[in-house]
């Protein structure tokens, strides 16, 4: 049973397919237009559902066109070969590429994610697609009131002892709930620094660079020297009791 209004791409293809594999096992290969024409249709609790049923040797079914045995299900969906989609793959596109900015990005999420839910009060989201400021969203379960931030990670240089904080000028918000997390990696340690920054997102342009697409903060953690960063310096470990408090700004979301 799949709910109506999950399909919203007539053009887009439905898999069916069973969970346990069974020998000479076929599959549903559809598009969603073609499913919504062909399927039953189901009411429960209120709920519009399409419904489909065929057996795995069929003779008879208006199914039949569509089901694939799993042998050829990716000739199917490539609508050709394997070979001959795999010879049209411009070589560049299997080439390794670098991805350390995207594996610290997600390492600080999961490290501001993991430190957060230390607090039972927290209930923590995350936005899909990641395209927005928010890209996590921590409420506070009793006095049901929010706060948005976005958490951004860089390493450390051995040279100025400085993480490049680097964050899309066009996400920026005004909202008095919004949060931005900064946070150090270090090498020589394989951890981030104890030191973190808790920013508000409207504060960001009085304390970073403004290099056009982006805004650059400058984080030099355990530094003694006087920066303008200083109020938004605060200990990694106090970090789900700091966003507790941060959803109790001002005009916070309820």
């Amino acid at each position: 049973m799949v709910p109506a209004d999950s399909l919203v791409d007539d053009d887009a293809l439905i898999l069916a397919s069973l969970i346990d594999e069974i020998p000479n096992q076929i599959d549903l290969v559809v598009t969603e237009r073609t499913f919504k024409q062909l399927a039953a249709r189901e009411i429960v609790k209120g709920k519009h559902f399409y419904e489909a049923a065929f057996s795995m040797h069929p003779v008879r079914s208006r199914w039949l066109p569509f089901l694939v045995p799993r042998a050829q299900l990716a000739e199917r969906v490539l609508e050709t070969s394997v070979a001959l989609a795999l010879g049209r793959v411009s070589p560049d596109l299997l080439k390794p590429r670098e991805r350390h900015n995207g594996w610290l990005g997600f390492l600080g999420e999961a490290e501001v994610i993991r430190r957060l839910a230390e607090s039972p009060r927290l209930d923590l989201f995350r936005p899909f697609p990641d395209l927005e400021m928010v890209e996590v969203l921590a409420r506070d379960n009793l006095a049901r009131r929010l706060a948005g931030l976005q958490v951004k990670a860089a390493t450390v240089q051995h040279l100025n002892g400085e993480a490049q904080i680097h964050i899309r000028t066009a996400t920026l918000t005004k909202d008095p709930s919004t949060w931005v997390v900064g946070l150090a990696w270090r090498n020589e340690t394989n951890a981030f620094d104890e030191e973190c920054l808790l920013i508000p997102a409207a504060e960001v342009p009085t304390v970073a660079i403004d290099t056009g697409p982006t805004m650059e903060i400058n984080f030099h953690p355990g530094t003694h020297r006087t920066t303008l960063l200083d109020p938004y310096r605060r200990r990694l470990a106090d970090l789900s009791r700091l966003v507790l408090d941060c959803t109790q700004a001002p005009f916070a979301g309820t």
